[in-house]
C-alpha cells in the first residue's frame, strides 16, 4: 500500500505533498503492487470466496476440481446413511442397528438429523435396501423438506442391520 501524508490547510508545502500522495500512488499502481487490476495478467495467491454468481469467459484449470461430496448422517432408529454427491445423483448406503421404529413413522431419536440441503430431492425418493440378520426387506422415503419416513416392518427393540446401496437424482 502507497505511503500518504496526511494534508491539512495551511499545510507548508502541502501542494508539493499533494502530488508526491499521487505519485506514490501511481507507483503502486503500475508497479503491480497488492491490488487486483481489472485488465491485464496476474496471479492471485491464497483462497478466494465469491458470494454472488460468478462469470468466466474461458476457464482453465490447473490441478482438480472437486467432483463428489459424501457426508455420513445419522437418520435416527439406529439407521445410518452415507450419502455421496456426484453432479445431481446421489449414492446412498444403509448401515447401523435398528432400534424400535414403527411402519410409516419418521425416523428420528437422540442425536438423529433430516437430509441435509445440498442433498434433498426436488420430489420424494423411495429407497429400497435389507435387513442383513433376517430375510426381511424394507424402503425408506426421503422428502424434499429432509425428513426420512420408515417403510420397512416395524422393529421392536434392536431389529436386524439395515443394509444395501440406493441411487437418486436430485433434479
Amino acid at each position: 500500500m502507497a505511503s500518504i501524508k496526511k494534508v491539512y490547510r495551511g499545510m507548508q508545502n502541502g501542494a508539493e505533498t499533494i502530488n508526491d500522495d499521487l505519485e506514490a500512488i501511481n507507483s503502486e499502481l503500475t508497479s503491480g503492487g497488492n491490488i487486483v487490476h481489472k485488465t491485464g495478467n496476474e496471479s492471485i495467491a491464497g483462497n478466494k470466496t465469491f458470494t454472488e454468481d460468478t462469470t468466466v469467459k474461458n476457464l482453465n484449470i490447473t490441478g482438480g476440481i472437486k467432483t463428489t461430496t459424501t457426508v455420513n448422517v445419522n437418520v435416527g432408529n439406529g439407521m445410518s446413511i452415507r450419502l455421496t454427491k456426484k453432479g445431481n445423483f446421489v449414492e446412498v448406503r444403509f448401515y447401523g442397528t435398528m432400534t424400535t421404529v414403527k411402519h410409516g413413522a419418521e425416523m428420528g431419536g437422540d442425536g438423529s438429523s433430516w437430509i441435509i440441503p445440498d442433498f434433498r430431492p426436488e420430489v420424494t425418493v423411495s429407497l429400497v435396501g435389507h435387513l442383513a440378520s433376517g430375510t426381511e426387506s424394507f424402503h425408506i422415503d426421503i422428502e424434499p423438506t429432509g425428513r426420512v419416513v420408515w417403510w420397512g416392518p416395524a422393529v421392536t427393540g434392536t431389529g436386524g442391520a439395515p443394509r444395501g446401496t440406493a441411487f437418486y437424482l436430485l433434479n
